[in-house]
């Protein structure tokens, strides 16, 4: 399962590093390679999704990037067919991960940055949660 994500990891960080955006091909690469994991083991519990979604919408509403959004979807997905996913606990793996980030370039920079890449982080609290689980 941890496999596609760990060959989108690299490419996707590095593209959001450079150009703080998230191609949609890497996207639909990503998309393409969890298929088979989704056709096997299902969708998971409808509920789970839809609050996810919800809570996308509103961060996307309030600036989340829209690949940023769509990764974190794709991300939820794929984990929501394991009956015993936590995704609360990744978001705040992930919330964790990316505030380390702004802490650590604040203290480079001597200033908050304006824009974060957060692929990074989001692949750093997902190899977390998934070390964890």
């Amino acid at each position: 399962m941890w496999l596609p994500f760990l060959i989108a990891a690299l490419p996707i960080s590095l593209a959001d590093l450079r150009t703080f955006t998230i191609p949609n091909i890497y996207l639909w690469w990503l998309s393409f390679l969890c298929v088979p994991y989704l056709l096997l083991h299902g969708f998971g519990p409808v509920l789970k999704l839809i609050v996810v979604v919800l809570i996308l919408g509103f961060l996307y509403l309030i600036g989340l990037g829209m690949g940023d959004v769509k990764l974190i979807a794709i991300i939820s997905l794929s984990l929501n067919s394991d009956i015993q996913a936590n995704l609360s606990f990744l978001a705040l793996l992930i919330l964790l991960s990316a505030s380390s980030y702004v802490i650590l370039k604040s203290l480079g920079s001597r200033e908050l940055p304006r824009r974060i890449p957060l692929a990074p982080s989001i692949f750093v609290g997902l190899a977390l949660y998934l070390a964890t689980s």
